[in-house]
C-alpha cells in the first residue's frame, strides 16, 4: 500500500505559482504521491506539476466532483446528464495530462443535491445509462475511474459501500471501481473494517479521512485492525489523506458544511497523517 496526500486541505484549484512548495513539502514528509482535484486547474499548470511531480519521484491521481448546476447524471434535466459525459472526458483528459490514471469522485450524482426521499429505480437506471457510457470514453482513453459514495448528508443515491458494489458489478466496465472514504464509512458503515476489504477486488482506491475531516488519528473513524485487514485481503492501492480547513474550498462548502478550520495547521495535519499511517503499514511487516 501507499500513502497519498489530497490538495484539498490547501486549495480546490491547485496553481503551480502559488502551490509549487507544498508538493516539494509532501515530498520532503515522505509520501508516495499527491491527488490533484483537477477540474478547475489550467493545462499549463496541470504540465508545471507534472514535471515537478517526476522531478521528485511523487505519483500523481486525480480527483473531481460534480456541480449539480453543470452537470449530474441523475438529474430531471436531460441537458445535465448528457454534459456528464463531456465533464467525465475533459477530467480524463487533465488527469492523462498530469501523468496519471486514476479519476475519483462521488460521480454518482451532483455534489449535496438532495431531492427530499430516497433514489428511485428510475435515477438508477438513468445513472446507469450515463455513466456507463461516460466511463466507456474513459476506459478508451487508458483512465481507471474509482467512484465514491458519500454519507446521507452530502448524497442520497449511493452511501455505503455496498451501494457502490452492487452499482459497479451492473455497471460492468473493467476500468471502473470503488473510492471507500472512512469519514463517509465512519456514519454509514457498521463496520468498515469489514466492508472495505468485502469490497474486494472492486476497491480501487482509500480516502483516509478522520470523522472531524481533520487529522487522522485524532477522531474515530479510523479503527485500529482497519489497516491490518486490508493487508489481509490483498488492497495494494493508495491510502490517500483527505482533509479540509474552512474556506480553502469554496467550491465544496455549502455541499460539505466544511465551516470550520481543523484542530492542527495544514503542514502538521500533512505531517502528522503521515505518520499515522506509515506506522499502521510498518506494523504489518
Amino acid at each position: 500500500m501507499k500513502i497519498g496526500m489530497n490538495l484539498f486541505l490547501w486549495t480546490d484549484c491547485p496553481v503551480y505559482e502559488k502551490h509549487a512548495d507544498i508538493i516539494r513539502y509532501i515530498k520532503k514528509i515522505g509520501y508516495d504521491g499527491v491527488e490533484f482535484p483537477v477540474a478547475f486547474m489550467t493545462m499549463e499548470d496541470i504540465g508545471k506539476f507534472r514535471v515537478l511531480c517526476e522531478e521528485l519521484g511523487l505519483e500523481r491521481t486525480a480527483v473531481c466532483t460534480m456541480d449539480p448546476a453543470v452537470c449530474d447524471p441523475i438529474s430531471e434535466d436531460k441537458s445535465l446528464r448528457e454534459a456528464s459525459l463531456s465533464c467525465i472526458s475533459e477530467w480524463c483528459d487533465k488527469t492523462l495530462a498530469l501523468g496519471a490514471t486514476l479519476l475519483s469522485g462521488p460521480f454518482f450524482q451532483g455534489l449535496g443535491r438532495n431531492a427530499g426521499r430516497r433514489r428511485t429505480q428510475e435515477e438508477w437506471d438513468m445513472a446507469l445509462d450515463v455513466l456507463r457510457r461516460a466511463f466507456q470514453i474513459a476506459a478508451d482513453k487508458g483512465v481507471t475511474i474509482a467512484m465514491e459514495p458519500l454519507n446521507r448528508f452530502e448524497m442520497y443515491f449511493a452511501n455505503t459501500i455496498s451501494d457502490a458494489k452492487k452499482f459497479v458489478i451492473e455497471l460492468g466496465l473493467p476500468n471502473v471501481g470503488i473510492l471507500g472514504d472512512t469519514m463517509h464509512g465512519n456514519i454509514e458503515e457498521y463496520h468498515i473494517e469489514e466492508s472495505y476489504p468485502g469490497a474486494m477486488p472492486y476497491l480501487k482506491h482509500i480516502h483516509i479521512s478522520e470523522s472531524t475531516r481533520g487529522t487522522p488519528g485524532a477522531g474515530h473513524a479510523i479503527p485500529d485492525n482497519f489497516f491490518q485487514k486490508l493487508y489481509e485481503a490483498g488492497y495494494d492501492g493508495y491510502l490517500t489523506i483527505e482533509a479540509f480547513t474552512g474556506g480553502t474550498t469554496p467550491s465544496m462548502i455549502p455541499a460539505l458544511h466544511l465551516w470550520n478550520d481543523s484542530e492542527d495547521s495544514a503542514d502538521v495535519l500533512c505531517a502528522k497523517g503521515y505518520r499515522f499511517i506509515r506506522s499502521h503499514l510498518d506494523a504489518l511487516h
